[in-house]
């Protein structure tokens, strides 16, 4: 099994994104070899509008997602993690959480929707994949388990 951390980006991809998206989210999320990792925050993240806005459907895809992946929960050791990391690259406080997390965890990836471009992907904690086609760090499920 491969760990294996989605950003929030993957997750609302994987349920109402373009194909671009939707497609290679769903194909990770389809991949029997990878154990998903998460952390409350990204749990409060993407759940907080479906909640709110009363959508149905989309809160039981994610609650659905929730229940499959293991959580990762020492909050005060993700900060402690995240904050340097943060200030070191100029990652964003979400992602530098959500770093942290994966780190921590000890996931194999964090998997993102973001471009290559951005500081998340400075991070030396853990590999950030992108699922933007075409860019350095996309990776297909085959590259990223092995199989």
């Amino acid at each position: 099994m491969v760990k294996v951390f989605l950003d929030a980006g993957v997750l609302i991809g994987a349920f109402k994104g373009e194909r671009d998206v939707r497609e290679p989210a769903f194909a990770i999320l389809d991949c029997p070899l990878i154990e998903f990792w998460y952390s409350a925050l990204l749990r409060l993240e993407v759940t907080l509008q479906a909640t709110h806005h009363k959508q149905v459907e989309e809160l039981r895809f994610y609650n659905e997602y929730f229940r499959r992946a293991e959580m990762y929960g020492d909050l005060n050791r993700t900060l402690e993690i995240a904050e340097p990391d943060a200030k070191r690259h100029g990652i964003g406080v979400v992602d530098a959480l959500h770093v942290a997390a994966a780190n921590l965890s000890n996931c194999v990836a964090l998997i993102t929707t973001e471009k290559p471009t951005k500081p998340l992907f400075r991070t030396k904690l853990v590999k950030v994949l992108t699922l933007q086609v075409g860019h350095k760090g996309h990776q297909t499920v085959r590259q990223l388990t092995g199989a």
